[in-house]
């Protein structure tokens, strides 16, 4: 296992269950641990893609130390030698479902090598998976949509986000250094890709009466890189938060933090306080600032 993007190619996870980087309660013991089930889809995507496969990735909470197995997804990005094949999708996509919230959710991009060389942004890609795609990738292998499924030239803005956080705190789970298959993204593409994920209708400050906790939290994470140039999680973000932001909005924030260690999604709803849109109209007015700011020729 590798942090970051040096050191030799690992030949197979070491350590991730007992890692300190994963947030307390966020392992399960035996197969249900975050690393068996992380080491099982390795190993299912190299059933899969055979020779194919250059290396798989993980980003998100389980890289950054705050997963927390009632609410975090398995985040990981997979590298192909070559586009995959329509029959390489289909029994991705079935081993993706069946797979998928056994007992974590898990999200996926798959990319080709050729999608990342040169960069383009938004990134093309393979291959998209996460539970919000459940019902359509089921529905594309029952009716047999899935043999028209092509990669995406079109691209994705996030995978600018995704790759920025992996190449600074991702972990190597199999294949090259993380740098040897990543390119530096552009500030430019990554600050562009922090702007449509702030101001996204569902997740962002936009999404504030829905997803509250997450909302939250993204902005503040988003500051502090947009302010002192730190990758960091949501909960490292609300933490930095604490500190840098006005006193008045410390409730919230701290509120906010409580709620996302717990983990209960529907309490998350009692957060809708004065204090919450307050700080919520506060990071909303820093954002515009700093995003236009580096936007700025």
């Amino acid at each position: 296992m590798e942090g970051g993007g040096s050191g030799e190619a690992a030949p197979e996870l070491t350590g991730l269950g007992a890692d300190p980087r994963i947030a307390p309660g966020g392992d399960r013991p035996g197969r249900d641990s975050p690393r068996a089930t992380t080491a099982a889809l390795v190993d299912g995507l190299a059933g899969v893609l055979a020779d194919n496969l250059l290396g798989v990735y993980l980003h998100g909470s389980l890289a950054l130390g705050c997963f927390n197995p009632r609410r975090s997804d398995i985040d990981l990005l997979a590298v192909t030698r070559q586009p995959m094949s329509p029959a390489q999708r289909r029994a991705v996509a079935a081993f993706l479902l069946a797979s998928s919230g056994r007992p974590y959710p898990i999200e996926i991009s798959i990319l080709a090598r050729e999608h990342l060389h040169p960069w383009r942004y938004p990134t093309p890609f393979d291959f998209h998976y996460s539970e919000d795609w459940r019902d359509q990738t089921a529905a594309a292998l029952a009716d047999g949509s899935w043999q028209r499924w092509t990669a995406s030239e079109r691209g994705d803005p996030d995978l600018a986000a995704h790759i920025t956080v992996l190449r600074a705190r991702g972990v190597r789970l199999l294949g090259p250094p993380i740098a040897e298959v990543f390119p530096a993204v552009p500030r430019a593409d990554f600050v562009d890709a922090l702007r449509l994920d702030v101001l996204d209708p569902r997740f962002g400050l936009a999404g504030l009466a829905e997803h509250p906790v997450y909302s939250l939290l993204n902005a503040c994470r988003t500051l502090a890189y947009l302010r002192a140039g730190a990758i960091l999680s949501k909960a490292e973000g609300g933490a930095w938060a604490l500190a840098a932001l006005p006193a008045e909005h410390r409730p919230a924030i701290e509120a906010a933090l409580a709620a996302y260690a717990q983990g209960d999604t529907e309490e998350e709803r009692a957060l809708l306080t004065s204090e919450l849109a307050a700080a919520a109209a506060y990071l909303h007015e820093e954002l515009a600032q700093k995003i236009g700011a580096a936007g700025a020729p």
